[in-house]
């Protein structure tokens, strides 16, 4: 088994935070310098500027995805390209004709739930019903289906 590398601040700061950056976990950093994931967090503990190289990269990739959630939950806009092939009366094909056009990328309910349960929990967050409390021990509740064709006393 090899040893683990040592430490070196010049290498292993830029590296984790390119690794972070991109989205990699601790464990994926520690698999690509060939270390633990337990001398990941031992290193960011012991080391100041490992630990920021590893919480900036972080946030940047964080910032990235809090960008395109946001964007989610409002719908934007993006503009795509497409190819028009089209042929003259012998056959033969014409120049291939590129049109740009506007796609409008329609807001997304499940990224604003999403956002709001998390950005104001008080107000969005998801409570059970409460039952209120003057029901008393004895009360019988009694609950009535619609009739559904299915219950008729036919047996089959």
């Amino acid at each position: 088994m090899a040893a683990q590398p040592k430490y070196n601040a010049l290498y292993h700061d830029d590296w984790a935070w390119s690794l972070a950056a991109m989205g990699a976990t601790n464990e994926e950093i520690a698999d690509a310098m060939g270390i633990s994931k337990r001398t990941i967090i031992r290193w960011a503990k012991e080391h100041e500027s490992f630990g920021r190289a590893l919480a900036e990269g972080k946030g940047v990739s964080d910032a990235k995805i809090i960008r395109s959630l946001f964007q989610r939950a409002n719908g934007y806009e993006v503009t795509e390209t497409r190819k028009i092939v089209e042929y003259d009366k012998d056959g033969s094909v014409k120049p291939v004709r590129v049109e740009e056009y506007k796609k409008h990328i329609p807001a997304d309910v499940g990224a604003m739930c999403f956002w709001l349960k998390n950005r104001q929990r008080d107000r969005w967050q998801d409570r059970p019903m409460e039952l209120p409390d003057n029901l008393g021990g004895d009360t019988e509740v009694q609950i009535y289906l619609p009739d559904n064709g299915r219950d008729n006393g036919d047996e089959e």
